[in-house]
């Protein structure tokens, strides 16, 4: 297998984690037609999701949702040719992380974090929770964002993390599947 070198461009086929990744805000509900819209142009772009337990009429269901509403990654090089292909998009409002005029790409680490490096929908991250009311985050997405604080709320299968995305301190949902520590 060839390794990819520092300098690799976004046509090596190094993986998607080492190109660029920018960070645009766009209007809630237009993430999907946003990258859409993108990809017709050549851009690469993703709106990652995530799978969900929501509890609808005493019953629970798995359904597919945005990991972060109002936010689509763009990976590419900046160029200014980048900047004004992307900005007349319909839906888009803003590219984050702007320093001295331009967006800053995200690292290597924040890429992988929010899971650039794959298409694939998350699935729900399995949580031990343990009698004495404490929490462990056994797999899943949830892990990547150790040290970050977390809001646990194990009845609603959900997990609120306070993250840094662009810049900008974020709450991001987290779909969890509970694990009791007894049953163990």
């Amino acid at each position: 297998l060839p390794s990819a070198s520092p300098d690799s461009g976004p046509a090596d086929k190094g993986g998607a984690a080492l190109m660029d990744w920018y960070v645009l805000q766009v209007m809630t509900g237009s993430e999907r037609d946003v990258c859409t819209a993108l990809r017709r142009k050549g851009v690469q772009a993703r709106a990652p999701a995530q799978r969900m337990d929501i509890r609808r009429r005493g019953q629970w269901q798995t359904e597919e949702r945005l990991l972060l509403p109002g936010y689509v990654f763009v990976g590419a090089e900046y160029t200014a040719a980048l900047f004004h292909l992307v900005s007349p998009v319909s839906g888009v409002i803003r590219w984050l992380g702007l320093e001295h005029g331009e967006p800053q790409a995200l690292d290597t680490r924040e890429a992988l974090r929010w899971r650039l490096d794959s298409d694939e929908t998350l699935e729900p991250s399995r949580v031990l929770f343990h009698t004495d009311g404490t929490w462990h985050v056994l797999d899943g997405p949830l892990a990547a964002f150790a040290g970050c604080p977390v809001r646990m709320e194990r009845r609603q299968r959900r997990a609120y993390v306070t993250a840094e995305l662009g810049g900008v301190v974020r709450r991001v949902r987290f779909g969890v599947v509970p694990v009791d520590g007894d049953a163990q």
